[in-house]
C-alpha cells in the first residue's frame, strides 16, 4: 500500500507518517518516487506503538538498542539522505559515541550494501548513491571528531595506487583525531612517491597506515612500503590493513611492520607505541597480536565484511 493509505490506516496525517519513515520508525520503500509500506511493516509499527503505550519506560531502552543498522540500510538503499542523517542523529541522542556510530552502524550498513552489489542484488548506481550519501554523512559528523589539547603525534594514512575506497580512510581519520592524533589523509589511489612526498613534509611522523581493500591494490601497497623504506629506512612503522590483508604474516610479506585489524586495531597499535615513539622497535613492542581491542572486522569501522560500499568508495575494512 502507499504511504498515504498507511497514514489513513494509522489515523494520522500523511506528513506524520512520512516523519515516521524518516525517523526509521515505519519501514517503507520508495518505488518510482512513491513510498510503499507492506502490511507486515505496518503491523510491526502498530505492535511497537501499542507496546510503548503499555510500557513507556521501554522506549528509552529501545532508542539505545534500536536496529540503527537496518534503518540506515533502508535509507541508503532508497537514496534518502535526510532519513539516513535522522537515523544517525537518533543513535547519537540515544548515547552512542562517534566510534559506535562509525564502526557499529555506518560501516556495517555500507558493508551490507557492498555485499548486495557483489551478489547482484542491487545495481551499481544504487551503491554509488549510497556511497555518496555516506560521504555526506561523514562530512556532517566530522566536526564532532575533535579533541582539544596537545596532539599525541602525526599519522599519515592513504590507499595505494589502484585502491578505490575512501570511506574507510575518512572514518579512520576521524576516529584517530578523536584519540588526539594529527591525521594527514591522502585518500585513495595514491602513488608510492606521493606517500614519500607527504611523509617527508611531516615533522613528527609516528606511523603510516595503508588501506588495502581489494587484491588489485596489493601490488600498490607493496610499492608504497618499499618506497617508504628507501626514503626513511626503518624509522617509522608502516601498518597495513583492509579486506585484502589477511593477517600479520600477509602484511609482513608485503613489507609492512604490522597488521591492523580494523580502525580499533590501528588505534590500539598506536596506543602501544611507548610515549608515541616511532621506529620499528617500538612497533614490535606494540604487539604482534592482530590488535587487542580490534573489535570490528578489518576496517575502520569495519566494515565488516566488505564495508563501506563497494563501488568506488567503500568496500574495505581498512
Amino acid at each position: 500500500m502507499s504511504l498515504d493509505e498507511a497514514a489513513k490506516v494509522l489515523g494520522v496525517h500523511y506528513m506524520t507518517a512520512y516523519r515516521y519513515v524518516r525517523q526509521g520508525k515505519l519501514t517503507a520503500t520508495r518505488v518510482k518516487g512513491v513510498w510503499q509500506v507492506t502490511p507486515h511493516a505496518l503491523s510491526e509499527f502498530q505492535r511497537r506503538a501499542d507496546a510503548r503505550k503499555e510500557n513507556p519506560r521501554a522506549s528509552d531502552d529501545s532508542r539505545r538498542t534500536g536496529d540503527y543498522v537496518g534503518e540506515l540500510l533502508r535509507c541508503l538503499l532508497n537514496a534518502d539522505g535526510g532519513g539516513a542523517w535522522g537515523v544517525l542523529q537518533r543513535a547519537i541522542d540515544a548515547g552512542n559515541d562517534m566510534e559506535e556510530v562509525y564502526l557499529e552502524i555506518l560501516a556495517p550498513a555500507m558493508s551490507e550494501i557492498g555485499s548486495q552489489w557483489q551478489r547482484g542484488e542491487i545495481d551499481i548506481a544504487v551503491e554509488h548513491q549510497a556511497t555518496s550519501i555516506a560521504t555526506r554523512l561523514i562530512g556532517q559528523l566530522s566536526p564532532r571528531c575533535v579533541r582539544r589539547g596537545r596532539r599525541r603525534g602525526e599519522i599519515l594514512i592513504g590507499g595505494p595506487a589502484g585502491e578505490r575506497h575512501v570511506l574507510p580512510l575518512a572514518m579512520l581519520a576521524d576516529l584517530l583525531r578523536l584519540e588526539g592524533w594529527e591525521v594527514f589523509d591522502l585518500g585513495a589511489d595514491t602513488p608510492a612517491n606521493s606517500f614519500v612526498h607527504a611523509a617527508s613534509k611531516i615533522n613528527n611522523l609516528t606511523a603510516v597506515g595503508v588501506s588495502v581493500s581489494t587484491p588489485d591494490s596489493l601490488a600498490g601497497a607493496a610499492d608504497v612500503v618499499r618506497a617508504l623504506r628507501q626514503a626513511m629506512a626503518d624509522e617509522v612503522p608502516v601498518v597495513l590493513g583492509g579486506n585484502a590483508i589477511r593477517d600479520l604474516a600477509h602484511a609482513q610479506e608485503l613489507g609492512g611492520d604490522f597488521f591492523a585489524e580494523g580502525a580499533r586495531g590501528f588505534i590500539d597499535f598506536l596506543d602501544g607505541l611507548a610515549g608515541g615513539r616511532t621506529g620499528r622497535t617500538s612497533a614490535d613492542q606494540a604487539g604482534n597480536a592482530k590488535s587487542s581491542g580490534n573489535g570490528s572486522g578489518k576496517s575502520p569501522g569495519n566494515g565488516n565484511g566488505k564495508s563501506s560500499g563497494n563501488g568506488k568508495s567503500g568496500n574495505s575494512k581498512n
